[in-house]
């Protein structure tokens, strides 16, 4: 018995092989191969559209930075403006409420009545207390506790 045919296997497994020659990939092969280039070709497409669409985004973001600081400045300067107006326009109203008639009527009247009520008669608690001279009084006391103290 020959050595080779010893080492040898007894039974040969199945395996599939396929053959060049086989008609199921003579007939697939042209769909393979065009299913390879499309791929690539809408792979590349999407690269593209990506790549575009950051430069897009990115154009995008910085426009509508610009635009929001202009759009912030113009809207403090018209609020400024309009703050401005707004307070010398109150100013003028009221100091046009103060000149007018009825005005000057009232605050003759009323500093009427509060002169009848600090000056009149039995009112010397509140003559004393809005007296003037406590503040020369106050002044030197606090004087001589600084100076003495």
């Amino acid at each position: 018995m020959d050595k080779g045919s010893l080492l040898a296997a007894s039974r040969v497994e199945p395996v599939v092989s396929i053959n060049p020659r086989s008609t199921v990939i003579g007939r697939l092969w042209p769909l393979l191969a065009f299913a390879a280039r499309f791929q690539y070709i809408i792979s590349s497409f999407s690269s593209f559209l990506y790549i575009q669409t950051c430069f897009v985004t990115s154009l995008a973001v910085v426009s509508a930075l610009c635009a929001s600081r202009f759009l912030t400045i113009r809207a403090y300067v018209a609020t400024e403006s309009g703050a401005v107006h707004a307070f010398n326009m109150s100013a003028k109203a009221f100091a046009n409420l103060w000149d007018a008639k009825t005005t000057r009527v009232l605050r003759r009247n009323l500093f009427y009545e509060f002169a009848v009520f600090i000056l009149g008669s039995g009112n010397s608690i509140i003559l004393l207390l809005f007296w003037p001279g406590w503040l020369v009084v106050g002044g030197a006391t606090f004087a001589l506790w600084k100076f003495l103290g």
